[in-house]
């Protein structure tokens, strides 16, 4: 995650909302702490053995930020792909408010209800044991965002490869219900599961295996290419944008190497997607188009012949970068070698 944030500016690590999914990372630690204790993996002394704050404040609350910020993120794709409407201001802050307020609210009032109707402390077994009711309220709670989450990834089904939302969205499914069918099956079948060891250890490890690999499910493969192919898998990104026909959900300049203008989903600026098309064409379409204009214009002054170059390269009427046909950009462009 550090590595993440050293890189933030990195195209392809920045289209995978590295906020929301740093949240996520420290809710599955914090989850993953809470695990221990509600499960008695560590020796209940001292601060241990407030049932109340680590059952309630520590692992239930973890879990639940978690599968919220997984539910927005989903939503903010749903927004900006399938909306096509920017993903800022009372779009981006309602829902995490909403998702505050629901959980500060659960939470305060399991902290204000008497602690044998939460979880209480058994000084014989040294084991926190979890009152029922508490324990079907916060299992069926659980299954709220998850049932959005799901709701959310059938709709991002069609979100163009680029992203790999497609695939992302239905290993993330299939992860995050591993977690929650398990979860309500051994407390609905082994209520006193906390009392047998074997139990006790799959539950923590399945959530931390789980939880862990969405995080590297959806960083994993930007920032491997970040470590190994930085230059030309960010360009081979850009290219790919144009060509799924997605730059339009972004502003127009996508030059190699700069991050200006970039449409963020992490809740930054989302600039309206310029009115020209000429993006969405074949790259020779655009290079008519453009010697087109500039010629009906009188725009050339420059010879029609200049030395050769190993890549033709034109600057367009209406576009904010110098582009190539190869996808790079040049500070000093050279006219085409001949007339198209």
């Amino acid at each position: 995650m550090c590595y993440v944030w050293y890189n933030h500016d990195y195209q392809p690590i920045r289209a995978k909302t590295v906020k929301l999914c740093t949240i996520m990372y420290v809710a599955g630690l914090m989850w993953m702490v809470g695990d221990f204790q509600m499960n008695g993996l560590v020796e209940l002394t001292g601060a241990w053995k407030s049932c109340r704050v680590w059952v309630v404040w520590v692992r239930i609350l973890s879990s639940y930020i978690y599968s919220g910020m997984l539910m927005i993120r989903f939503y903010a794709l749903e927004r900006i792909f399938n909306q096509s409407k920017p993903y800022k201001g009372r779009a981006m802050y309602i829902p995490a408010i909403c998702l505050v307020v629901v959980l500060l609210a659960y939470c305060l009032s399991c902290q204000f209800v008497e602690g044998k109707y939460i979880s209480e402390y058994f000084d014989y077994a040294q084991i926190c044991v979890v009152d029922d009711r508490f324990r079907y309220a916060s299992i069926g709670l659980m299954w709220v965002p998850w049932t959005v989450v799901l709701v959310l990834a059938a709709r991002l089904r069609n979100i163009q490869s680029t992203f790999n939302e497609r695939y992302e969205s239905l290993v993330i499914c299939i992860l995050a219900y591993t977690i929650l069918i398990k979860t309500t099956v051994i407390h609905a079948t082994h209520p006193f599961y906390i009392f047998e060891k074997s139990y006790r250890q799959s539950e923590t490890l399945i959530d931390a295996v789980c939880s862990c690999m969405i995080i590297l499910l959806m960083l994993g493969y930007p920032t491997y290419q970040c470590m190994f192919r930085r230059d030309e898998y960010e360009k081979e990104w850009v290219q790919k944008l144009r060509k799924d026909g997605v730059v339009k959900k972004y502003s127009g300049n996508l030059q190699v190497g700069s991050a200006s203008g970039y449409s963020q989903m992490d809740g930054s600026t989302f600039n309206s997607p310029p009115k020209t098309n000429y993006f969405e064409k074949d790259p020779i379409d655009t290079i008519h188009m453009s010697l087109n204009t500039h010629m009906s214009a009188n725009f050339i002054t420059q010879p029609t012949v200049a030395h050769r170059r190993p890549a033709v390269e034109f600057s367009a009427l209406h576009m904010n970068s110098v582009v190539s046909l190869d996808g790079s950009a040049d500070t000093n462009p050279a006219y085409p070698w001949h007339i198209i």
